[in-house]
């Protein structure tokens, strides 16, 4: 068993004189001095470097110490240390670290200087046109595309001014499968008969109508009358409303294709006129009207290679 601590001893010895001398180089330079001293240099200490020991003179000779320089010290005290805050400096500065807290929780602060600016980069790809101080703010409909506004002083978005559609009727086969044409049907004798009904979906701007194709139709004749022509027209809604097209009949009494052309029946149609204009958000029907415009003859209808085509002009979106 441990017992308890005993009484303090006398008192040593006083420590030896200790004199520094500095550094020599290795055993041969440490002999040579060595042959020099006497009693009277006793305390006079030196680093042989080429051992790393430090050797002292005690009168008679020299008393060496290993590890002296260089030995491990004791384990230190463990310390937790974290990142506090990083902060810029200015161009050209020092990096300047600062520690706060107390052992063993420490934090570095850090005060970075700032890089000094870059070269010009390459000229990088166009940015998206709408963040522009130049294009006007708001909603933009799918398919809108900029157009000026001299009023505003900026770029805004405009339905799509180009032609939209087409939508068709091709003998008996409709866009929306719907019904195509009417089936052929041969000695008609009434002045006018609708034989197909082409539906279009609302746009989202007023538009007007071009139409194409054509219609199989030819009246029944003898050779010296000549006298009956059957024309196909196209028009909106019922068979009576606003010629959009029209077909030419042949006043020949042979089967024949009365092909469309836009064809409104007014003079002096301008642009801004509202004749045969749809407007904006509201769908249409055309009809295909024959219209026996001349003569009194019965007439034929073939359904084959009967087609019609509508294509939207839009109409005001400039």
């Amino acid at each position: 068993m441990t017992g308890l601590a005993g009484p303090v001893g006398p008192t040593g010895e006083a420590a030896r004189p200790f004199r520094w001398e500095g550094d020599v180089a290795d055993q041969a330079a440490l002999s040579a001095i060595g042959a020099k001293l006497g009693i009277a240099h006793s305390g006079k200490a030196w680093r042989v470097l080429s051992t790393g020991a430090l050797v002292y003179w005690n009168g008679s000779g020299f008393d060496s110490f290993a590890e002296a320089f260089g030995a491990a010290g004791p384990d230190g005290e463990s310390c937790s240390v974290t990142i506090g805050t990083v902060e810029t400096g200015p161009v050209g500065s020092d990096l300047a670290v600062t520690v706060t807290g107390v052992a063993p929780n420490l934090v570095l602060n850090f005060v970075v200087p700032r890089g000094v600016q870059g070269k010009k980069g390459a000229l990088g790809g166009p940015g998206p046109l709408r963040q522009s101080p130049d294009y006007l703010d708001g909603a933009h409909a799918n398919r809108a595309v900029p157009m000026w506004d001299g009023a505003l002083g900026k770029w805004k978005p405009t339905p799509y001014p180009g032609l939209r559609g087409p939508w068709t009727i091709n003998d008996n086969h409709a866009w929306d499968g719907g019904a195509g044409f009417v089936a052929s049907q041969s000695n008609i004798s009434a002045a006018t008969k609708v034989v197909a009904q082409l539906n279009v979906p609302a746009q989202d701007t007023a538009w007007r109508p071009m139409i194409f194709g054509g219609v199989v139709v030819g009246s029944r004749e003898n050779y010296d009358q000549f006298t009956t022509r059957v024309d196909a027209e196209v028009r909106i809604g019922s068979p009576t409303g606003q010629l959009v097209a029209l077909g030419s009949g042949q006043v020949t009494g042979i089967v024949s294709r009365a092909r469309f052309q836009p064809f409104f029946g007014v003079r002096n149609l301008t642009p801004t006129s509202s004749v045969g204009v749809i407007p904006a958000g509201q769908s249409a029907t055309f009809s295909v009207v024959l219209s026996r415009n001349a003569g009194t003859a019965n007439y034929d209808y073939i359904m084959d290679d009967s087609e019609v085509v509508c294509l939207a002009r839009p109409v005001g979106a400039v």
